[in-house]
Order: structure tokens, then C-alpha cells, then sequence
């Protein structure tokens, strides 16, 4: 629920557009905040069940049009920004969920955005790499064996 919620707090307030560091919308950011420090408290007992939902979010945006599905990513990745702990503990499953069905849904589902947005999201994706270190060697070898055929 608390990621329902958050969604549709991210969706209602533009949530597309996202930078480093930043949240646009004044009212969104405690929203946004508020979201993170639900889920690190909860992720002590139960960060199994918030790994897979995060998932499952995260797949279930791709095969969607609707509209807060289309928000879903940008949504992931802003928590993601906000909460190194979310993102050490989704990455891992992430990249190995990562296959070439995959890519090209995300490919599709991103592909009718303005330039712009386009190059914010993969800046945002960029960062959060440089960021990361668990699963950091698998996150290279992925995408090595996924940039030269």
C-alpha cells in the first residue's frame, strides 16, 4: 500500500521528470521522503516482501500503457535515488531479470518520450550504477555481454 500510495502521489504531481538529487513539486517531496522512511523501517522485517513487490512493480509497469504505469520506472528509480538500502536490495534481481524480452519492453515503453525526459531517466540509471556496489562485478559483466553482441 505504501507504494500504491506513493505512486500515485509520483503520478499526480509530474512525476516523470527526474534528476539526481532532486524531486520536483514542493508537495511531493515529504511524499516522496515520508515513502523511503516507511519502507526502511519496514525493510528490517520485511524486505523480502518489499524486494518482490518492488519487482513486481517494476514488470508489471512494462506491459502497460496506462498512465501511472508509465510513471512506474521514474518512480523506482527517484526511491532508488532517495534510498541506497532500496537499491542494494533490488539491484541483484534486477540485472538477472534483465533479459533481451525484457530490454525491449523497456526500449518500447520508453521510446515515445521527449528527448529531454529520455536523457534525465538515463542519467538517473547512470548514477544510480556509479552508486551501486551490490552486485556490482554482475552489473558490469551485464552490461558488457549486453553492449557488444
Amino acid at each position: 500500500r505504501v507504494l500504491s500510495c506513493g505512486l500515485k502521489d509520483f503520478c499526480a504531481h509530474g512525476g516523470a521528470e527526474v534528476a539526481p538529487g532532486t524531486a520536483t513539486g514542493d508537495k511531493r517531496v515529504p511524499k516522496i521522503a515520508s515513502v523511503v522512511g516507511i519502507l526502511g523501517h519496514l525493510a528490517s522485517r520485511h524486505a523480502g516482501s518489499i524486494k518482490q513487490e518492488l519487482l513486481r512493480m517494476f514488470h508489471e509497469s512494462l506491459g502497460s500503457a496506462r498512465e501511472h504505469h508509465k510513471a512506474t520506472v521514474p518512480f523506482l528509480l527517484q526511491l532508488a535515488l532517495m534510498s541506497p538500502a532500496l537499491l542494494a536490495t533490488v539491484s541483484p534481481e534486477l540485472v538477472d531479470s534483465l533479459q533481451p524480452p525484457v530490454l525491449n519492453q523497456l526500449h518500447q515503453h520508453f521510446s515515445a518520450l521527449p528527448r529531454d525526459e529520455l536523457d534525465g531517466l538515463v542519467g538517473v540509471a547512470v548514477h544510480l550504477l556509479c552508486h551501486t556496489s551490490a552486485g556490482a562485478l554482475r552489473t558490469l559483466r551485464f552490461l558488457l555481454a549486453t553492449a557488444a553482441p
